[in-house]
């Protein structure tokens, strides 16, 4: 297990050293410089989160979201911080992927 903890503590010190999770926190040390455009932009990641979630037609709905929520998209630093974000999670969905995919694990239930 110390081995894994070293790596796990290497994988966080290199993630943390990474250009999209500076960015990150960049972004999100700004837009709590604007706590009503903070507080829109959480509510338009947590409707995103849910469609994801849903058995809906996402590309349809995503597009739906965005023009309801224009307002916010429009601004540049939501904008900045959703597309921060964003690049930030693809980072931390590649390593679980990574793992899931290297690692032999049964995931057949899913399907």
């Amino acid at each position: 297990m110390d081995q894994i903890q070293k790596a796990l503590e290497d994988l966080i010190a290199a993630i943390e050293t990474c250009e999209e999770y500076k960015g990150y926190l960049a972004a999100k040390k700004e837009i709590k410089k604007h706590p009503l455009l903070k507080k829109k932009a959480d509510e338009f990641r947590k409707l995103k989160f849910d469609l994801q979630r849903s058995e809906t037609d996402i590309f349809e709905k995503t597009d739906e979201l965005r023009q309801e929520h224009e307002e916010v998209n429009g601004n540049s630093v939501v904008w900045e911080y959703l597309t921060a974000e964003n690049a930030f999670c693809r980072i931390l969905r590649q390593v679980n992927w990574k793992l899931l995919e290297s690692l032999d694990f049964d995931a057949e239930f899913e399907e």
